[in-house]
C-alpha cells in the first residue's frame, strides 16, 4: 500500500512500511535520554554550521554514534534531502 502526498507541485508516493519505519525510528531516538547531555550537543552541534547544509541536500553520517549530527543534518536538508547514518560498534 502506497501513501501520496501534495507537496505544491510534486507527489511524494511511500509505502506503509516505510512510514511505520520512520516513526519507529523517531520515537527510538525521542526516547534517548542519558546517552546525549548538554555538553556533547554543544560540543558536536556548532559543527554543522561548517558544512552549510541545505534543504535537498544527500549527508551520510558514518560513525553516527547517538545520531546528535544527523538528527540536527536531517531537520536541515527537510524532506526532499536525504540522511543515512551508519555506525559500526561491537
Amino acid at each position: 500500500m502506497f501513501i501520496c502526498v501534495r507537496f505544491s507541485l510534486k507527489i511524494l508516493c511511500t509505502t506503509t512500511y516505510e512510514q511505520q519505519y520512520k516513526q519507529e525510528v523517531i520515537n527510538f531516538f525521542n526516547s534517548r535520554t542519558s546517552y546525549d547531555n548538554d555538553y556533547t550537543i554543544r560540543r558536536t552541534l556548532p559543527l554543522l554550521e561548517l558544512v552549510h547544509l541545505q534543504k535537498g541536500q544527500k549527508v551520510l553520517d558514518i560513525a553516527t554514534g547517538t545520531g546528535i549530527i544527523a538528527i540536527a543534518a536531517a531537520q536541515i536538508v527537510g524532506s526532499e534531502g536525504k540522511v543515512i547514518g551508519v555506525d559500526f560498534s561491537s
